[in-house]
């Protein structure tokens, strides 16, 4: 049979069979002499890994202290009702304003010559809107692009705080007692029981203010103050409502006010004794809502409230010591010191 015409093919020869045998000996021994890549390399090192475990290192949320801000005239009042904007007020009737990113050269509060400085302070509800009281009975308001309007109030004798929200109502207070409102003008003068150190409004018809006690305006009268705190003086006061208020005094007390009372002083800062800078008082309180609030004392130390407790005072400022602390929201605040220096807590 002729094996060439069916489908079966004609066995290779020995020959042919012998030469591939040949061909792959060849190029094994080829790899073996290093003329082609080696193979996988199959090392039994026991050379051993060594493992590095790092602590997590927890970052402040507060910046280091900026440049100082208000020259060689101490920082006086602070208010940052957004994340965008705050106003800074010194002692020399110079502002200082926050765009988000860095802070301005000094705006000039009223026409020259200055007002004398006494307790220079300012509240603003916006960016468009400010009251100052820089210094004796003047009055002067921020539209968004300058302080204008500015005025002394008749009879006044020497500001001393003032409040402002529900959009463009204020409250501020003198020396002796006497109470003044804006509300597009001037009211005139209304009994307030005693110079504040502190006033903070929600409209205008709920005010609360730390008058060595505390006391409270309802849209007519201020109450007579209430001696709510023994262990020292009442220097700060923030309301998010009617029924929501933080007051802190000298001694490192925080108490909270639930619209009907204020409950017993709790000791949040009681490192507040150093022989080496005096007392540390709780000097600044800012309140954003009833579950944050964020405090700042004269040691250069911070503490937040997180609707429960508050932590511990976690030192942002050595000895500096701070002078106020303004929250726009739960991770947005702005504090200063002594010396015109801003921390900023994200």
């Amino acid at each position: 049979m002729d094996l060439t015409t069916t489908g079966w093919r004609r066995p290779r020869s020995s020959s042919i069979v012998s030469s591939v045998i040949l061909a792959v000996v060849m190029m094994l021994a080829g790899g073996c002499s290093g003329t082609k890549a080696p193979a996988a390399s199959t090392s039994t090192s026991t050379t051993a890994t060594t493992t590095t475990t790092t602590r997590p290192v927890v970052a402040s949320p507060w910046s280091p202290p900026s440049a100082a801000v208000g020259g060689s005239h101490p920082v006086t009042a602070l208010a940052c009702p957004t994340t965008t904007f705050c106003m800074a007020l010194n002692s020399a009737d110079a502002a200082y304003r926050y765009n988000g990113t860095s802070w301005s050269a000094a705006l000039a509060v009223t026409p020259p010559p200055a007002p004398s400085p006494s307790a220079a302070d300012l509240s603003c509800t916006s960016p468009t809107f400010c009251v100052a009281v820089p210094g004796d009975n003047d009055v002067v308001t921020w539209n968004g692009l300058a302080w204008v309007g500015a005025q002394s109030l008749g009879g006044a004798q020497g500001l001393q705080a003032v409040g402002c929200g529900g959009g463009n109502f204020c409250a501020a207070v003198d020396g002796v007692g006497d109470g003044y409102f804006y509300n597009g003008r001037w009211s005139s003068a209304v009994n307030a029981w005693g110079g504040p150190s502190s006033i903070s409004c929600i409209s205008s018809s709920f005010c609360m203010a730390t008058t060595g006690g505390t006391s409270e305006w309802n849209g007519r009268t201020w109450s007579q103050p209430q001696d709510v705190d023994t262990s020292g003086q009442l220097d700060t006061v923030s309301c998010t409502s009617p029924s929501f208020c933080v007051a802190a005094d000298t001694t490192g007390n925080v108490l909270v006010w639930n619209g009907l009372s204020w409950s017993p002083g709790a000791a949040i800062d009681p490192s507040a004794s150093d022989a080496t800078i005096g007392n540390n008082e709780i000097v600044s309180v800012s309140c954003v809502g009833q579950t944050f609030c964020m405090a700042v004392d004269s040691g250069g130390k911070a503490l937040t409230f997180s609707g429960s407790t508050w932590s511990k005072a976690l030192d942002i400022d050595g000895a500096t010591g701070l002078v106020a602390v303004s929250c726009a929201t739960t991770s947005f605040c702005e504090a200063v010191d002594k010396t015109g220096r801003i921390l900023t807590y994200t």
